[in-house]
Order: C-alpha cells, then structure tokens, then sequence
C-alpha cells in the first residue's frame, strides 16, 4: 500500500510538472498583453501597472487579424473536412473487406506517416500544377499529410465494431453510403472528434506550409500573420503577444469542446485488428 501511494505522489508531482510547462508560458504571454511596450519589454511574471486592453484593439486593425482569421477558416475547415470524410471512409472500407489488395492499400497509408516531405520537390509539383499560392494547393498538401494518421486511427475502431451489425442494416434497407453514415460514424464519434480536432490544431498551428507555399500576405494565415506583425512591432512585446493571444483563442475553443472525447478515441483507434 505505501509502494502505491508513493506511486501516486510521484505521478501527481510529474504531472503538475507538465502541466505548469504548459500554464507558465500562456500566463506570461496573457500577462504581457496587458502591459505597457516598456513593461512587456522585460518578459516577467509580474502584473501589470494598469490593464491596456488597447492593445487588442491595435492588434485587431494593425494586424489585420480578421482576414488573416477568414484564410485560416477556409484552410483549416476544408483540410480538416477533406482529410476526416476521406480518410474514414477509406479505412471503413479496407477494415471491412479485409483482401489482400486492400492490405497492401493499408500497408501504403501506414508508410506515409514515415516518409518525410520534400519542400522543393513539393513546390515544384505545386507550380506545374498551378496550385502554389493557391488555398487549394496548400489544402491538397495537408488532405495528403493527414490521410495515413486519419486511416490509422480510424481503421481500428472500425474493426472493433461486429460486422453482423453492418449485415443487419443491410437487410433493413440500408445503402453503403446511409450505413456509414447513420450506423457506423456515431458509434465511433470518439474517434472521428479526435481526427477533427487533432487536424484542426495541426493545420491552425502550422507554420511551415504557410511560409513555403503562400507567398501572398493577403493569403496568409493568422498564425504567418504573427510573423508578419512580429517584423513590424518586434520592439512591442505586448502587441505581440496580444496577437498571440488572439491567435489561440480558436484552438483552445475547440480542444475544450473536444476534449471529453479525445482519450476514449485515441484507444479506440489504437485497437488492433
């Protein structure tokens, strides 16, 4: 018994470890906001003099945070929509017909989670395909990086549901497309929350597509639009971090809304079949 609850002191002392890893930095950046330049210029855990909520408002017109949210939307809905519908149906399908193609097909996806990117080569296949510098072309980058990890999560949990309950909605009239959709997808919401809000922190976060890809500022992401703003106000801490702020807001919205499910899906889809 002493063993055990050592144990647990020590997992609680790590974890609060971890977690104050996390809080520290976002309550150094929520603090800073606050300040004046001259305040915010020394980067401490101290509280403001005053509150400046100004800032938010500079950084709301200097920093052009609501075009720049309107490509992220667009970016990140379609990339997460594209990458989940795709990726689930693909793996229903090879979970359910179990052929030594369709193993193979499996065997291909698993390969992508390994195989690195290739930026030049990637340009250039963007640029003969008239697709660099196009929302399109970078959605089409992101639906190809996330399909193996959509098909590997998704694919385990497909399997763990009886197939007699696919051939029961058959006989009740049920087409492929209404079963997938009406029987199969609820039974495994966990999982489909967790791809959702997996990609979508991914491709909101991301930063290196942006920068290689989109060229044009109007097309920029609101995280490249903390790049940008940091080159115009990199003297004003506290406007930057305010942007910085701005710019999380979205992602931490949606992993609260989620995050009920997350540990279900994870082992759901770390099932094996």
């Amino acid at each position: 018994m002493k063993k055990q609850k050592r144990r647990r002191i020590l997992l609680a002392a790590v974890m609060w470890v971890l977690s104050l890893l996390v809080i520290l930095p976002m309550v150094l950046v929520i603090l800073n906001s606050l300040k004046t330049p001259a305040e915010a210029d020394i980067m401490s855990m101290e509280l403001p003099s005053s509150l400046r909520w100004e800032n938010f408002k500079v950084v709301l017109i200097e920093g052009r945070v609501f075009s720049s949210f309107l490509n992220s939307a667009i970016i990140t809905v379609c990339g997460v929509l594209l990458s989940a519908g795709l990726g689930t149906m693909a793996a229903f399908a090879l979970a359910r017909n179990r052929s030594r193609l369709n193993k193979i097909v499996h065997k291909y996806f698993m390969a992508g989670l390994v195989l690195p990117v290739q930026l030049i080569s990637l340009i250039e296949v963007l640029k003969g395909l008239h697709l660099y510098n196009k929302y399109a072309g970078l959605i089409l980058v992101y639906v190809a990086i996330f399909l193996p990890m959509t098909v590997m999560l998704s694919y385990g949990a497909f399997q763990s549901l009886p197939k007699e309950m696919d051939e029961a909605a058959v006989v009740d009239g049920c087409t492929p497309m209404r079963l997938f959709i009406q029987v199969i997808l609820p039974l495994t919401k966990p999982v489909i929350t967790t791809i959702a809000v997996t990609l979508f922190m991914f491709i909101w976060n991301d930063f290196q597509f942006p920068l290689y890809l989109i060229t044009d500022s109007n097309k920029w992401t609101l995280v490249m639009g903390v790049y940008g703003f940091m080159g115009k106000f990199s003297s004003q801490w506290n406007l930057v971090c305010a942007h910085i702020l701005v710019s999380s807001v979205p992602v931490i919205v949606v992993y609260l809304s989620g995050q009920k499910y997350i540990v279900d899906g994870m082992v759901a889809g770390a099932v094996k079949g």
